[in-house]
Protein backbone atom coordinates (compact mmCIF):
# COMPACT_ATOMS: atom_id res chain seq x y z
CA UNK A 1 0.00 0.00 0.00
CA UNK A 2 1.33 3.43 -0.93
CA UNK A 3 1.68 6.10 1.77
CA UNK A 4 -1.15 8.60 2.14
CA UNK A 5 -0.29 11.67 0.03
CA UNK A 6 -1.61 13.95 2.77
CA UNK A 7 0.67 15.77 5.12
CA UNK A 8 0.06 15.10 8.80
CA UNK A 9 -0.34 18.13 11.04
CA UNK A 10 2.96 17.99 12.91
CA UNK A 11 1.60 20.15 15.76
CA UNK A 12 -1.15 17.57 16.36
CA UNK A 13 1.34 14.69 16.14
CA UNK A 14 3.58 16.44 18.69
CA UNK A 15 0.55 16.81 20.98
CA UNK A 16 -0.01 13.05 20.93
CA UNK A 17 -2.59 12.77 18.15
CA UNK A 18 -2.37 9.91 15.64
CA UNK A 19 -3.52 10.37 12.07
CA UNK A 20 -6.03 7.60 11.29
CA UNK A 21 -7.63 8.06 7.88
CA UNK A 22 -9.30 10.30 5.36
CA UNK A 23 -13.06 10.09 5.83
CA UNK A 24 -15.78 10.66 3.30
CA UNK A 25 -18.23 13.32 4.50
CA UNK A 26 -21.09 10.89 5.02
CA UNK A 27 -18.90 8.56 7.14
CA UNK A 28 -17.32 11.08 9.53
CA UNK A 29 -19.93 10.78 12.28
CA UNK A 30 -19.76 6.99 12.14
CA UNK A 31 -15.97 7.09 12.54
CA UNK A 32 -16.19 9.57 15.40
CA UNK A 33 -18.68 7.36 17.25
CA UNK A 34 -16.58 4.22 16.76
CA UNK A 35 -13.40 5.84 18.06
CA UNK A 36 -15.29 7.50 20.91
CA UNK A 37 -16.74 4.09 21.91
CA UNK A 38 -13.15 2.84 22.13
CA UNK A 39 -12.40 5.56 24.67
CA UNK A 40 -10.32 7.75 22.36
CA UNK A 41 -10.39 11.48 21.85
CA UNK A 42 -11.21 12.43 18.27
CA UNK A 43 -10.40 15.35 16.00
CA UNK A 44 -12.04 15.59 12.60
CA UNK A 45 -9.97 18.14 10.70
CA UNK A 46 -11.24 19.65 7.43
CA UNK A 47 -8.66 19.66 4.66
CA UNK A 48 -7.18 22.58 2.82
CA UNK A 49 -4.82 22.77 -0.18
CA UNK A 50 -1.76 23.02 2.11
CA UNK A 51 -2.53 19.51 3.45
CA UNK A 52 -1.66 17.89 0.10
CA UNK A 53 1.79 17.06 -1.23
CA UNK A 54 3.02 18.36 -4.57
CA UNK A 55 1.86 15.23 -6.43
CA UNK A 56 -1.76 15.84 -5.42
CA UNK A 57 -2.33 19.50 -6.14
CA UNK A 58 -4.55 18.79 -9.16
CA UNK A 59 -7.17 16.99 -7.07
CA UNK A 60 -6.66 18.89 -3.79
CA UNK A 61 -9.16 21.62 -4.56
CA UNK A 62 -11.93 19.07 -5.15
CA UNK A 63 -11.15 16.72 -2.25
CA UNK A 64 -10.65 19.43 0.35
CA UNK A 65 -14.19 20.66 -0.19
CA UNK A 66 -15.69 17.82 1.80
CA UNK A 67 -13.28 15.16 3.10
CA UNK A 68 -12.06 15.13 6.69
CA UNK A 69 -8.86 13.79 8.20
CA UNK A 70 -9.51 11.84 11.42
CA UNK A 71 -7.00 12.00 14.29
CA UNK A 72 -7.30 10.15 17.61
CA UNK A 73 -5.40 9.97 20.88
CA UNK A 74 -5.77 8.37 24.25
CA UNK A 75 -7.28 10.71 26.81
CA UNK A 76 -4.99 12.02 29.55
CA UNK A 77 -4.78 9.74 32.57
Amino acid sequence: MEPMPLKADMDLIAAGWERRFLAEPDRVEEAVEIYRSLGLEIRAEPLGPADFGPDCQDCASEVCKSYVLIYTRKPPS
